[in-house]
């Protein structure tokens, strides 16, 4: 229960807060948020428009912000970073060290900013030309971000070779569930739409965001058991051949 208490949770931060601060960040740098979802969640044209009617243009969103409206979106991106960082913080049993950790979830969430886009523009080049590139690409790199954002959030408090199966865990799943929504997504988004209106699209949009969720938890505690219980590609190996 508490899996999915603390699954459904970070889905409701991730909707409340990562969406606008996505929408705003995109529009700040002058490009709509819409085609970087149709690219990562590989959805059809038609459940695309579907979902391009619940976001107002990146320049009415550009003009939008002025006055406390950056402070909004700072907070916003704030408080996502720190709900990363309180659950990985959670799942290692790791205190909270206050602001020294605030200090370095605004950290992250500037390095994770300067990732998403640059990766953007370079990841619609590669999925267009090589998409299977494109996706062995992202199994290295979601990999690596996991690794490093665990390492980054917990101040090195854990180090870097206990938390490669947990990394390696996350972004197998991750992978996965990109996949899975590849395939699954576009369908719910038209279906949802044709039934409910525009809020069928944030119903599917909310299944995503509770699917990153678990992948998130469930990375992290795969990852953790496979070290306490000294588990290795080599142990496991020698038992299945024990086992022939």
């Amino acid at each position: 229960m508490d899996f999915v208490n603390q699954a459904l949770l970070l889905a409701a931060t991730l909707l409340m807060f990562a969406v606008p601060f996505m929408l705003v960040a995109s529009a700040l740098g002058g490009r709509s948020a819409v085609p970087t979802l149709t690219l990562r969640l590989g959805l059809s044209h038609e459940a695309a428009a579907d979902l391009g009617h619940l976001f107002a243009s990146s320049a009415a969103t550009s003009a939008a912000i002025s006055g406390l409206s950056w402070v909004f979106f700072v907070l916003a991106g704030v408080v996502v970073a720190g709900s990363l960082q309180q659950l990985y913080q959670q799942v290692f049993q790791l205190p909270s060290r206050g602001r020294r950790d605030r200090l370095r979830a605004l950290i992250w969430l500037v390095l994770c900013v300067a990732l998403l886009g640059g990766g953007s523009t370079l990841g619609y080049e590669i999925h267009k030309s090589v998409p299977i590139l494109w996706w062995f690409l992202n199994v290295l790199v979601f990999v690596g971000f996991f690794w490093f954002s665990m390492w980054f959030l917990l101040a090195g408090r854990i180090g870097w070779r206990t938390l490669l199966p947990c990394a390696v865990a996350t972004g197998t799943f991750w992978i996965g569930m990109v996949a899975f929504f590849n395939v699954a997504l576009s369908r719910m988004v038209v279906n949802s739409n044709r039934e409910y209106g525009p809020i069928g699209a944030v119903f599917s949009l909310m299944s995503f965001f509770i699917a990153i969720g678990v992948v998130i938890i469930l990375g992290a505690a795969t990852g953790m058991t496979w070290q306490d219980r000294g588990m290795s590609v080599r142990a496991a190996a020698n038992r299945l051949r024990r086992t022939a």
